[in-house]
């Protein structure tokens, strides 16, 4: 038998066939006499309850044309076999310290371990959707989702809101009509499900957020800097430097939310810079109190419209899709990120995944807000139908094709 430290904390998906095929050479022998079998024939480190030798050979034995069809599968030889073991064992290990992956994150690893294995290109694979399902079957992993919520509004409701939202901005240019919407980011939390053999029991969620406030036009072409709304008046991790060392628009509230204050100090900075360029502009806004303007404050350049009640989320164009195309890149790059540190949890280094210092969040947040191309914005603007007759010729072209 191997060496203590070399001995198997588990059986592979192939060590469990085995065992259902041991088991149809002896169909009377006993549970523990087939985890004693287990032990000496895969060296295992500790002995399987009858609990788990039951458990392996209802899921692999009872289904015969199944698991002929996995043998037949399992015969087939892996493209990468070496990738696919340190792949599983990397699954392994995230299971064991709680750490939570998606397909995504597995995929990017896969890759990260033919780079160093020095695997040429032309050897590779493209580590596609289907092979990640093949993965996930071949080990025995699925996806485990924690809840979801959804919500509703009267049609008749919709309707009225659209015709009068046609009314106001047909009088405008599509490259002069703005539309502003603020979402909450939450940059300390980690995925909501994981790639995983079994159920992972759950851990508190993080509440550490971030506002993020986006504008831009209705073609895409203008895409405004995010302004940012914290709880802190200087974050620590600014290290003593104002925001506008860091390139960014940073305000703050007692709660991180914007405010009345924020809007009116935001609104007279775009409202300076359209007179600058000469160009009036029309803005649509959520229809809350804090979206609303002083009396005070004198907007020669933008004119203020807000959104009907409770159409937000059929007549705003970042509901309809840009802000979900937006914090898909986002996080996109929160799990590079975790990718790139995920080493660090597993030596002890670091404790937990997806904690980072704010300044970080927010670098990735001004890349992904550019990164939102020109076409995702126009088909979510059409999708609202608060425009125009003659921009709705140009709709219908991108109306059939993805977002960004």
């Amino acid at each position: 038998m191997s060496a203590r430290g070399k001995m198997k904390k588990r059986m592979t998906l192939a060590d469990k066939h085995v065992l259902c095929k041991e088991r149809a050479l002896r169909p009377t022998a006993k549970y523990n006499d087939l985890a004693a079998w287990t032990v000496q024939t895969f060296d295992l480190a500790c002995t399987p309850t009858k609990a788990t030798i039951g458990t392996i050979l209802k899921r692999h034995g009872s289904e015969p044309t199944r698991a002929d069809s996995n043998a037949r599968s399992m015969d087939r030889p892996l493209s990468l076999p070496l990738v696919e073991l340190k792949l599983v064992e990397w699954v392994y290990r995230c299971e064991e310290l709680g750490v939570c992956i998606t397909g995504e994150l597995i995929r990017k690893q896969a890759q990260a371990y033919c780079r160093e294995l020095d695997i040429p290109s032309a050897q590779t694979i493209t580590f596609s959707k289907g092979w990640l399902y093949k993965f996930q079957q071949r080990h025995g992993l699925s996806c485990k989702t924690q809840h979801g919520e959804a919500g509703s509004v009267k049609p008749e409701t919709v309707r009225h809101g659209r015709k009068a939202m046609l009314n106001v901005t047909g009088a405008y240019n599509e490259k002069n009509v703005y539309n502003m919407d603020e979402s909450a980011y939450f940059y300390y939390m980690s995925p909501h499900r994981s790639i995983t053999r079994s159920r992972v029991p759950g851990s508190k969620k993080s509440k550490k957020r971030i506002t993020v406030v986006l504008t831009t036009n209705s073609d895409g072409s203008d895409h405004i800097d995010p302004l940012f709304i914290g709880t802190a008046a200087r974050p620590h991790c600014f290290r003593g430097r104002s925001a506008e060392d860091l390139g960014c628009n940073y305000h703050a509230s007692k709660k991180g939310w914007m405010t009345g204050t924020i809007f009116n100090t935001y609104l007279t900075s775009l409202n300076k810079r359209m007179v600058e360029e000469d160009r009036k502009i029309f803005l649509l806004v959520d229809n809350v109190p804090s979206d609303s303007l002083d009396e005070d404050v004198l907007l020669d350049n933008v004119k203020i419209q807000m959104l009907p009640k409770n159409t937000t989320s059929h007549l705003q164009p970042q509901d309809a899709g840009i802000i979900a195309a937006f914090k898909a890149k986002v996080k996109q790059r929160q799990l590079q990120n975790a990718l790139d540190q995920i080493e660090l949890v597993m030596r002890g280094r670091l404790e937990r995944l997806y904690e980072v210092l704010l300044d970080k969040p927010m670098t990735w947040v001004k890349e992904a807000w550019r990164s939102v191309t020109q076409l995702t914005v126009a088909n979510c603007r059409v999708r609202t139908g608060i425009i125009d007759g003659e921009l709705s010729t140009f709709g219908e072209q991108v109306a059939e094709l993805p977002l960004a």
